[in-house]
């Protein structure tokens, strides 16, 4: 790969590792956002970003990368559960739990 060269790239992002991660994670991201469209891409997803990288489209901002929040509602309404610390209720009897490893169509022969 002659273009961008790797002087341009070093004007852009100062350290040649910061570089490969910068240039992966938007590759990740063409790629998967090509995906999501289902419209092709012209050139491959790495040299894509790299020439964002040289034209000053991407520029790398320190810290974690920010996601989308996805938060889950269930449809039902909330869902309580209850747990109990005292497990005395495994020792009444008629309460197999499926440990005797009969089921219940089985006991009656």
């Amino acid at each position: 790969m002659l273009k961008p060269s790797m002087n341009e790239l070093m004007k852009r992002v100062g350290n040649r590792y910061l570089l490969v991660n910068l240039c992966a994670q938007r590759a990740r991201d063409i790629a998967q956002q090509a995906e999501e469209s289902g419209d092709p891409l012209p050139d491959k997803a790495v040299k894509l970003a790299l020439d964002e990288i040289a034209a000053g489209a991407i520029v790398y901002k320190p810290g974690p990368k920010a996601e989308p929040v996805r938060t889950f509602e269930p449809s039902g309404g909330t869902l309580d559960l209850d747990f109990d610390d005292d497990q005395s209720y495994l020792d009444e009897p008629g309460h197999d739990f499926g440990l005797s490893g009969q089921h219940e169509e089985d006991q009656g022969e």
